[in-house]
């Protein structure tokens, strides 16, 4: 079979590899489409030993079932399924404890085992949840990036003050949690659109691409700032008329912006913290501990995430649109690169179809 493999530092072919043979318990999917991650572009280019070659990438996949080497109560040859990106083992404290993103001993697909970037690729069928078949290939690509952002803001508490709108009161005057996003790349929109679904936020973003701002107020945020030009904490103050936001998602990973998404939150808010573009920052433990800020963490999803992701897709609640760009399989190379160079926002290479 064919697999773009990430053969080499600094190297991405298009080669032939054997396909892959079910052991027990797994599944082999034809894969559909699989999206390209930021978490990819960034390892791909600073050398990260998180991803070491040769190795084929890709973990936000989606395909049919093409073979079964397991007793399954749901799955049959033809399923369209979603895959979990993280493989769990079932066995130890976390697993045992429901917290299946949380495996100590845990495996992701195209980082430390092959992943679905391939015209086949085998998964436990643990990992695999259905499709209905009207949802299209793209869409199910996008179950993995929503089904984090899901888990994500499930994590984070919203406490919100209402009141009759006195112009004297320094408090919000609305009816709806305030929150501010920062990056509007793949997650920070699927953490916006799940925002709104799920916190009936009104949401201001944050970005240094006006096109990237532009997608997220066609997808429904209602304040844009571009840090380039306009000061960000500034902004977000006025956005929750002084008192500071509810909460606020850093979705890039930047000393910087981690620190920005604890400045701007209100006493007894929240920072979510998704990004892994840098390890360690310089936060300020008198201004969470005096103002009982929370930061949160959040790694993967687990199945109840995926689950809610694959209706709010199927419902059409969170959806995809101009900000995807599609790349047939022989273009996939060109599809990494394009947003590496910040020509797309997201690319998703249809493996297996032509559509």
């Amino acid at each position: 079979m064919k697999a773009l493999v990430y053969s080499d530092w600094n190297t991405l072919k298009i080669k032939d590899v054997a396909e892959p043979k079910p052991e027990s318990g797994e599944a082999v999917i034809r894969v559909e489409a699989c999206g390209i991650c930021g978490s990819e572009i960034e390892s791909f280019k600073t050398s990260s030993k998180r991803r070491i070659p040769p190795l084929i990438l890709g973990h936000e996949f989606c395909g049919t079932v093409e073979k079964i080497q397991a007793e399954s109560s749901f799955l049959v040859p033809g399923m369209p399924v979603a895959v979990n990106s993280v493989i769990p083992c079932g066995n130890c404290n976390a697993c045992k404890r429901g917290e299946t993103n949380l495996c100590e001993n845990r495996k992701v697909f195209g980082m430390n085992m092959p992943g679905g970037m391939a015209e086949y690729a085998a998964v436990p069928v643990t990992s695999l949840y259905p499709l209905p078949g009207s949802l299209d290939p793209v869409s199910g690509a996008l179950a993995e990036p929503l089904a984090v952002s899901i888990h994500l803001l499930n994590r984070i508490p919203v406490r919100y003050v209402e009141t009759d709108g006195s112009a004297d009161k320094k408090c919000y005057q609305s009816k709806k949690p305030r929150a501010a996003i920062i990056g509007m790349g793949t997650i920070g929109l699927m953490i916006l659109q799940a925002s709104l679904v799920l916190k009936n936020a009104e949401v201001l973003v944050i970005d240094v691409q006006d096109t990237n701002l532009k997608t997220a107020g066609e997808l429904g945020a209602i304040a844009a700032v571009n840090p380039l030009r306009t000061d960000a904490e500034k902004a977000c103050r006025d956005f929750s008329y002084g008192d500071g936001l509810d909460f606020c998602i850093d979705a890039i990973g930047l000393s910087e912006t981690k620190e920005t998404a604890l400045k701007v939150i209100r006493p007894g808010g929240s920072a979510g913290w998704f990004g892994l573009r840098e390890d360690r920052t310089g936060i300020s433990s008198y201004d969470v501990i005096t103002a009982e800020k929370q930061i949160i963490g959040s790694y993967g999803a687990k199945k109840e995430d995926y689950m809610l992701a694959v209706e709010l897709l199927s419902s059409g609640k969170v959806r995809a649109g101009n900000w995807v760009k599609i790349f047939t399989f022989n273009k996939a190379v060109e599809g990494f690169y394009s947003m590496m160079k910040g020509e797309v926002i997201k690319s998703v290479i249809m493996v297996n179809n032509s559509c």
